[in-house]
């Protein structure tokens, strides 16, 4: 099960590469103050590359790991429905599904609360 939750962090970063990229063309190559990769001083990029090693869209990357968050959910659900009503006794990999599909569902959420930033931040520039 840790094996999905490594998949999920390198999704992630995959996402903030491409909200970094997607911010880096929308302001130009240089920023407030003349700092390559500076959003108006919010600190916002840090200059990693951008570049994706997958190959996806960045919506087919969202979709991937919500759809990936879902499965994990339902999974779970199904485990602690098993476990509640004793048709299995594995209470140990019911635990781990649950705190794994827990995990990847915080991280969807700061995903979307970075993005919505990303997005706010966008907007609040000047053209």
């Amino acid at each position: 099960m840790p094996s999905g939750i490594a998949v999920s962090s390198k999704a992630a970063e995959d996402m903030f590469a491409k909200l970094r990229e997607m911010q880096r063309e929308a302001s130009g190559s240089m920023g407030a103050g003349g700092q390559p990769g500076a959003v108006g001083g919010a600190g916002l990029m840090d200059g990693a590359s951008g570049s994706s090693s997958t190959g996806m869209s960045f919506m087919q990357q969202l979709q991937a790991g919500v759809a990936e968050v879902n499965q994990a959910q339902k999974t779970a659900d199904k485990m602690g429905t098993e476990v509640a009503s004793g048709k299995t006794g594995n209470l140990h990999e019911t635990m781990l599904a649950i705190s794994t599909a827990e995990l990847q569902f915080n991280l969807m959420v700061q995903v979307r609360n970075r993005a919505l930033e990303a997005y706010q931040e966008v907007m609040r520039m000047q053209v």
